[in-house]
């Protein structure tokens, strides 16, 4: 039996305009901003809670956090003690940058104390596309509740369903809303849906149209036939191979990772089988198709996998077909796998399976 959600009620927020993310200035780029503007840095030292001093400068600008939730810390490193959390879209004064990847940050939530500390430059953008508001919104269909507004890092922490009445806080990219729910102990959470499973909200733009247009008869991953004998000649039977590399409506799409059927593969057990495109609603609101190790995903090769279980650039065989394991995810835990495809269309209609998988040993 499904739970009931329970909508909370907040004060109105502030509306903040839906823009395109772009990296922030780390230590480096701050030093020779000032150099070029023939300025003196104010450089400081600061001990990062472990006994190791790091250099700061100062450096002023706004900034909103991208992670889902981070801590600010009293010292620029994991070792310094928690002061306070902040959400997914939080605005935070920067006023000094660190030469190991962290940030000074102050943040003031109104009718309390500032909180001045440090935060990682990873999780910082300087722009949002988060619209803070508050409004009273209607449940058109059933929906998972996630922890973040994108499938692939989003994990499920409740649902909603038709008729439910929730308190929406904002709405990201116009894509996802970011709900108050009740959670399975009373609590008050943050949480995100699609937009478009909210009454009046049905015909939401969720993916662009230019992806819409790709060609996506190359099957993801072909192999090619090759000569011998083996556990691998069997997965290349009946398959045929794929040429060529091309850029189709910002879609990388790839050529298919070819593989002698001499290789050995080693079983890795049955794994739930999902797929992702570079769209918001897949990869979230800061999604620009580069994967977690910096390469732009690839349809016909990129899988996303939990890197513990599956090291990056191991090669993998789904169903007899190979991909490379380039990406990760916040929801792709172990015996998961997450298929990068070239529209969401495509990824909806492969849906979901499980399937076993092999490690390919060349």
């Amino acid at each position: 039996m499904k739970k009931r959600v329970f909508a909370l009620f907040l004060c109105a927020m502030i509306l903040f305009p839906s823009t395109v993310s772009a990296d922030v200035l780390n230590y480096e780029a701050t030093i020779n901003t000032y150099k070029q503007d023939s300025k003196t840095p104010y450089i400081f030292l600061i001990n990062d809670g472990a006994g190791k001093e790091v250099h700061a400068v100062a450096k002023a600008d706004t900034l909103y956090v991208t992670a889902k939730d981070i801590m600010i810390r009293s010292n620029p490193g994991e070792k310094g003690r928690e002061l306070r959390k902040v959400l997914l879209g939080t605005k935070l004064q920067r006023v000094a940058v660190c030469d190991n990847g962290w940030s000074k940050v102050t943040f003031q939530k109104k009718g309390e104390n500032k909180i001045i500390g440090y935060v990682p430059d990873s999780v910082l953008s300087d722009t949002t596309q988060m619209k803070k508001f508050n409004d009273t919104v209607k449940v058109a269909k059933d929906s998972d509740i996630l922890d973040f507004p994108g499938r692939k890092d989003g994990e499920v922490v409740g649902e909603v369903i038709q008729e439910d009445q929730v308190n929406r806080t904002g709405i990201v990219n116009e894509i996802w809303s970011r709900i108050l729910y009740e959670d399975e102990r009373g609590v008050s959470q943050v949480g995100y849906i699609p937009t478009n499973v909210l009454e009046g909200q049905e015909n939401t733009k969720q993916v662009a149209k230019a992806d819409t247009t790709v060609d996506t008869e190359e099957e993801a991953g072909v192999i090619h036939k090759s000569k011998g004998k083996g556990i691998f000649a069997e997965a290349v039977d009946g398959v045929t191979a794929v040429n060529g590399s091309s850029s189709v409506a910002g879609v990388q799409v790839g050529t298919p990772v070819s593989a002698s059927s001499d290789a050995v593969l080693k079983p890795l057990g049955n794994f739930r089988i999902t797929h992702y495109c570079q769209c918001s609603i897949c990869c979230g609101s800061w999604a620009n198709g580069i994967t977690s190790t910096g390469v732009t995903a690839t349809t016909n090769r990129t899988i996303a996998v939990d890197p513990t279980q599956i090291p990056y650039g191991s090669k993998v065989v789904i169903n007899g077909q190979v991909y490379v394991a380039e990406d990760c995810g916040g929801a792709i835990k172990t015996n998961c796998i997450d298929i990068y495809v070239a529209t969401h269309d495509e990824g909806e209609s492969k849906g979901v399976y499980y399937t076993d998988v092999y490690l390919l040993q060349e």
